[in-house]
């Protein structure tokens, strides 16, 4: 169960380094499922102007390439907690795009957010360092942490950034 958490950032980590590449490199998309139609010919119009719009400012290599940054940081372990945050964002973002315009539950995208919840879960102890640490792991000589070490929960951390 230890191991659980890490299979489960690897796993959602390289699907958005996928989904996100897909974007910029034609070849990877062929291999890729096709995504869900629009349910419906309201939907269907909403999802065309929307996905036109994005694609014609550029806004989708934006995101395409915030995929990429959030996947590779929910593989390293050391920022796996700035990861989870940035998956978070976009996996919200897809998740309701699917569900309000395209009128779609995709299990695709229902499994990635799933998987993004178990990870904020698993991690939560760790997000009230994110922000003076730097990491998510409490070192212990941050400021948000307790003189214990820890974030607060009175749990003993130790070993810092990675077990190092």
């Amino acid at each position: 169960m230890k191991k659980l958490p890490c299979i489960v950032a690897l796993l959602l980590g390289v699907a958005f380094i996928v989904f996100g590449v897909s974007h910029f490199v034609p070849a990877v998309k062929s291999l890729l499922p096709a995504p869900s139609a629009p349910n419906g010919d309201e939907a269907a119009k909403l999802t065309t102007a929307f996905f036109s719009a994005m694609i014609g400012s550029g806004y989708l290599g934006v995101i395409k390439a915030l995929e990429v940054v959030a996947g590779v940081l929910l593989i390293v372990k050391c920022t796996r907690g700035w990861g989870v945050v940035l998956s978070g964002a976009l996996l919200f973002n897809i998740f309701f795009v699917n569900v309000l315009m395209k009128g779609v539950w995709d299990p695709v995208v229902l499994i990635l957010v799933l998987a993004g919840l178990y990870l904020a879960w698993v991690g939560r102890k760790g997000f009230c360092c994110l922000a003076c640490c730097g990491s998510g792991e409490c070192l212990g000589t941050c400021g948000c942490c307790n003189q214990e070490g820890s974030c607060g929960t009175g749990e003993k951390k130790s070993g810092g950034c990675c077990g190092n």
